[in-house]
């Protein structure tokens, strides 16, 4: 969470800087982005984490990176408050568009590529 809030105000400052807006002039972070065409860089992690677990979701059951995905370690973590996996990252982005891990973890979800794409993009898809 705090280091959620750095990043955004990072990015925001920079983007304030190229278009030479100063935080008095009290415009909008949606409409500098707007008006420099740029998305938010949460935006754009999250969706390529869903493009590369789409990608994990089409390999072969026995490449190193399906392997990984599906691995479980054998160990607990150390105490305190548990970091997030990667699992729940795209997880939180499916939720954001509308759906979940649960609704999209069927092998023909990933292979309709075009229905993927468009899941990715805008959150738009097709149940099947």
């Amino acid at each position: 969470m705090k280091t959620t809030s750095r990043v955004q105000v990072a990015e925001v400052r920079v983007l304030r800087m190229i278009c030479g807006v100063a935080r008095k002039d009290r415009l909008r972070n949606e409409t500098i982005r707007r008006e420099l065409d740029v998305e938010s860089i949460f935006n754009y992690v999250a969706r390529t984490q869903l493009r590369w677990y789409g990608h994990v979701g089409r390999m072969e059951e026995d490449r190193t990176p399906r392997r990984w995905y599906h691995w479980v370690p054998n160990s607990g973590r150390p105490q305190g408050r548990s970091r997030k996996r990667w699992g729940q990252n795209v997880d939180e982005a499916l939720r954001e568009r509308g759906t979940s891990l649960d609704d999209v973890r069927a092998p023909e979800t990933f292979l309709d590529r075009e229905n993927w794409r468009r899941l990715v993009a805008d959150g738009r898809w097709v149940r099947k």
